[in-house]
């Protein structure tokens, strides 16, 4: 299978990309007698980002929003484990502006109050021949597939599926998107802009100007 890849990742487990289907690290705990896992709802949001463009070589605002579901129990016990799925919807560039897309990239913030035991991507559609992985960055978990992709055709990223395990105090788990600035970017793409005739990058970040989103929150009770 074309853009396989092996890499050693921070929570000390190994991982396989597979090219638009299935990356997975570790394998969550499954012994007999484990707790019946939470229920889980899911949650669906936008974040508004604070983005920018190339063109003739300076730099461009643009405005732009991504919606994600996310699939997480509304609480679980101090020091127990559970799972949650963020899911990106699917893209598709503007063609006027975006002939050809590569090296796409989604954040999300690690979360505090909980220790990430695994993670692995689920699904996607669309993808081609892309390599698609999870990269750890700092405070962030990205989703990264180098395209190439059509503008003006749809594609959609796979869901990141993360295992955790709640501290051991009451509180909450947060998640919410990832990215700090443009070049520690929480989305955005490599494009050609076949109006101007160049490449450039779009870089977005969660906008500062605006309250923080929580794509998802569980309650840790004692």
């Amino acid at each position: 299978m074309a853009g396989n890849r092996r890499w050693i990742g921070r929570f000390g487990m190994g991982a396989v990309a597979l090219s638009g289907v299935l990356a997975s690290v570790g394998v969550a705990n499954t012994s007999a007698g484990a707790a019946t896992p939470p229920t889980s709802v899911t949650t669906h949001s936008t974040v508004a980002y604070d983005c920018r463009t190339t063109v003739q070589q300076g730099f461009h605002p643009v405005v732009y929003s991504r919606d994600f579901d996310v699939t997480a129990p509304a609480s679980v016990a101090a020091g127990a484990e559970f799972d949650v799925t963020l899911d990106p919807t699917p893209i598709t560039a503007f063609a006027e502006y975006n002939q050809t897309v590569t090296d796409v990239q989604v954040a999300y913030a690690i979360p505090r109050d909980a220790k990430v035991k695994s993670y692995s991507l689920v699904g996607g559609s669309g993808l081609g021949a892309a390599f698609t992985w999870v990269e750890e960055r700092d405070d962030a978990l990205v989703v990264r597939s180098s395209g190439p992709f059509t503008g003006g055709v749809e594609f959609d990223l796979p869901s990141l599926s993360v295992h955790l395990k709640a501290g051991k105090k009451a509180g909450a788990v947060v998640f919410a998107p990832g990215g700090r600035s443009y070049v520690e970017p929480g989305f955005g793409w490599f494009r050609y802009q076949p109006i101007l005739n160049e490449w450039g990058p779009f870089q977005c970040f969660p906008d500062p100007a605006l309250p923080p989103v929580e794509l998802a929150r569980v309650t840790v009770t004692k």
